[in-house]
């Protein structure tokens, strides 16, 4: 048999805060008593939040969520766009000069010394394919120009939706003389065909930084450069200081334009309007007030 009694019984004397039948127990369940405060520790209550405090609380959160967020993402997006930008114009500028270097002029000069005048469209085919050579995996993505029209003799439009600033729908845009490309990127590039004559800039490049994603809008992640006839490439908006005769021309007509000034990059239903925002855009600057392009002008 089993000895009960070695161990104690506990039972609380009410009287006493003691332990009954505990002979070890001594200073150690004094001092216990004493830090007990000599009465029950089921007297004391926790407090916590009620259904209704954590509920307004969630609500709060949620409101300042809701104003803040859309804010927070647009930026985040925006700067992908600035990074996205800033790397097309570094290609660009890689592009002209590894051109020059092979074949020992500019592209500038090179569409100069093999125009077809009259034939915006003939100019095109012959340097399109020269400059897209160096992008990886470049394939044609539409051939819609100008003068496409379909069966029924309607104007045929880009197949995938692009915009002004302002949201307003274009049918092909300002770049429409060769057709649209695009590279194993995704980058989609148009271009403008119409004669150069020695001595000027051009030709003019359009280019779609993220491709066929939104928001497809000129000044957003829509962009207009040109080459120069010393072998670089410049966003549509910079006048070129080495031949600036060939960029104060303000006229964004279907020629291989030059525009420059804030009155060319402001967000309105006409293309023409945002010609010269990749000078803005690289700067960083906005044209249109304080603060910066990507952040305080986009928003």
């Amino acid at each position: 048999m089993g000895n009960f009694d070695s161990k104690p019984i506990k039972h609380p004397d009410k009287n006493s805060n003691k332990y009954i039948g505990n002979t070890n127990c001594k200073s150690s369940c004094s001092a216990s008593n004493q830090e007990g405060g000599g009465g029950s520790h089921n007297d004391s209550k926790t407090k916590g939040f009620t259904l209704a405090e954590v509920l307004i609380t969630l609500g709060i959160i949620g409101i300042v969520a809701a104003m803040t967020l859309p804010s927070i993402i647009n930026d985040i997006h925006n700067k992908e766009l600035e990074v996205q930008f800033k790397k097309v114009y570094s290609e660009l500028n890689q592009i002209a000069q590894l051109f020059k270097n092979e074949k020992g002029i500019s592209i500038s000069e090179w569409v100069a010394y093999n125009n077809v005048f009259g034939s915006s469209q003939g100019n095109a085919s012959k340097f399109v394919n020269l400059i897209m050579q160096y992008y990886s995996g470049n394939r044609k993505f539409d051939d819609v120009v100008f003068s496409s029209t379909d069966d029924d003799g309607n104007a045929r439009s880009i197949k995938y939706d692009i915009y002004t600033m302002n949201g307003t729908k274009l049918r092909i845009g300002p770049c429409d003389d060769s057709g649209f490309y695009y590279d194993v990127g995704g980058k989609i590039f148009s271009f403008v065909g119409d004669g150069i004559t020695p001595g000027d800039d051009g030709p003019v490049v359009c280019v779609d930084i993220n491709g066929i994603k939104k928001p497809n809008k000129y000044g957003y992640d829509l962009h207009i450069f040109y080459f120069t006839t010393d072998g670089y490439v410049l966003p549509m908006g910079q006048p070129h200081k080495n031949n600036p005769s060939s960029t104060t021309v303000n006229d964004a007509s279907s020629t291989n334009f030059f525009v420059t000034g804030t009155n060319y990059c402001k967000s309105t239903s006409s293309v023409r309007n945002q010609a010269a925002c990749a000078y803005y855009a690289l700067q960083n600057k906005n044209p249109q007030g304080e603060g910066t392009y990507w952040r305080d002008f986009l928003n």
